[in-house]
């Protein structure tokens, strides 16, 4: 192994360095634990960028030791393309919510634990996207789960979060169990863990086995995308989690599913074995699309409706992906990214109006623009980013999804229905912006002294959509590389 392979391994050891310090250091206040989190999940943005010149050189980075001999299981990591978009996306929305979470009453008591459970969950998606081994992969899987449950739990709010962390654990491990008997089925049948492979060995499956381990990865991670039906954990969850909790979920966990259904499904099996589910996906990505939206439209509670907006722009994902075509998973890679950072951004909005406003009623709030112009330049900017208004970056991948919807060979209504769909998102994120920014001043009293902390990752935030938007290509270059990387081709 050369030296790009150790600084790979960097990308999970130095959080884990970071965790065993945090849990050592228990009088760590939280600015200290908040600014040791921050250096850990820098080092592992950096690290990537450092090896981006690999990528560029068309080689893939691997790290691999020894773990399991006698089962054929190793610690195996590879940095492709398509990791490298899904692994930077992660690192920058953990390290958002981080400097976020400095202004947040959230993590005060026991803030060493809270940060190092912080940066084991981001370690548990750095580690989804790196793994090559099927077994080390559902491990680092796992991990984000038992993470993220435990920092809900310990520091969500309301006195029905063991609840909503029981709901959301049972629904997703539900999920993660079907993706655990796919994985156990390619190891019996090969006799090997090594996802590398695997993706050579397994389009020789009988094609009744092909169709029931596509069914149980699709429904698997479709679970953790939040697509309806099976969304039901994500609601609540996101409404009880701990703000900077909530800004991981609904920002960085989510777009695991869509990982897991580019990197398993569509690379172990061939375009033609996918066929058959392809028409399914696409009608499963619409409705969540305007389930999401309607839901979102009728919700009063402003954390809710982000949060069921996640299960609507999850929709368009699935819609793109389902076409099988070029433009539509391009659009759906495009797409997490950028509903990444609009969703940070709106969730940072609504822990600032909490925090300002001490209400979560929408019908209760009112007339702050006057009172928090900042925030609301930053709100109005996102609201028209999440209903893809052009230049902003959703603009860009909404219309790749729905290129490869026409292009698909499937019903033009389907993609019609989706497109016109998009106007159910502008009038919830409207309704929005204008009841809490508009109107009448209420309550009576708010609270406009915003941490810096707050407000500087906020903006951040808002200026980077701006810039994202602006300059699409070299995203669209990576999520084309990272298509080829699984695909070998261009569909």
């Amino acid at each position: 192994m050369n030296t790009y392979a150790y600084l790979l391994s960097g990308i999970t050891l130095l959080p884990v360095l970071g965790v065993i310090i945090l849990i050592l250091w228990k009088k760590a206040t939280k600015t200290q634990a908040a600014i040791l989190g921050i250096i850990s999940e820098s080092c592992a943005l950096i690290i990537p960028i450092i090896l981006l010149s690999e990528l560029r050189a068309g080689r893939s980075v691997v790290f691999s030791l020894p773990w399991i001999p006698n089962m054929g299981i190793s610690f195996s990591l590879e940095l492709n393309w398509l990791s490298l978009i899904f692994l930077i996306t992660e690192v920058l929305v953990t390290l958002a919510a981080m400097i976020y979470s400095l202004g947040d009453k959230d993590g005060e008591k026991r803030s060493h634990y809270y940060y190092a459970l912080l940066l084991l969950f981001s370690l548990g998606m750095s580690g989804t996207t790196l793994a090559d081994d099927v077994f080390l992969f559902y491990i680092f899987w796992e991990l984000m789960l038992i993470a993220s449950c435990l920092l809900i739990i310990s520091w969500g709010h309301g006195e029905n979060r063991l609840r909503v962390a029981l709901k959301y654990f049972i629904i997703t491990h539900i999920g993660s169990l079907m993706v655990l008997v796919c994985l156990i089925l390619l190891y019996v049948n090969f006799g090997t863990a090594s996802l590398s492979a695997l993706t050579v060995q397994a389009a020789s499956l009988p094609a009744q086995t092909q169709v029931f381990m596509i069914i149980f990865f699709l429904i698997g991670f479709c679970i953790k995308m939040a697509i309806f039906p099976v969304h039901l954990w994500l609601p609540d969850a996101h409404t009880v989690a701990p703000m900077p909790v909530t800004i991981i979920l609904a920002a960085a966990m989510l777009s695991m599913g869509t990982y897991g259904v580019l990197r398993f499904p569509v690379a172990l099996f061939s375009l033609e074995a996918m066929q058959p589910f392809a028409l399914w996906m696409m009608i499963a990505g619409l409705i969540s699309e305007v389930y999401g939206a309607l839901m979102a439209l009728a919700e009063k509670d402003i954390k809710r409706i982000i949060a069921y907006s996640s299960v609507s722009q999850m929709g368009y994902i699935l819609f793109g992906l389902g076409s099988l075509t070029h433009d539509g998973m391009v659009g759906s890679i495009m797409h997490v990214i950028y509903h990444a950072i609009v969703k940070a951004l709106l969730f940072m909005v609504v822990g600032i109006l909490l925090a300002a406003a001490h209400e979560r009623n929408i019908d209760k709030i009112g007339g702050l623009a006057k009172k928090m112009p900042v925030i609301t330049v930053c709100a109005a900017i996102g609201v028209l980013g999440i209903s893809g208004m052009p230049p902003l970056g959703i603009f860009n991948s909404e219309w790749m999804i729905f290129a490869g919807g026409f292009d698909s060979g499937f019903p033009i209504v389907l993609t019609v229905i989706t497109l016109l769909g998009s106007i159910l998102t502008v009038i919830y994120s409207l309704r929005f912006f204008g009841k809490i920014f508009f109107g009448d001043t209420k309550p009576e009293k708010v609270d406009t002294n915003i941490s810096k902390a707050l407000l500087i990752s906020t903006v951040a935030v808002t200026v980077f959509l701006i810039i994202e938007g602006l300059t699409p290509g070299p995203l669209l270059t990576w999520s084309e590389l990272g298509l080829v990387s699984i695909l070998g081709g261009l569909p």
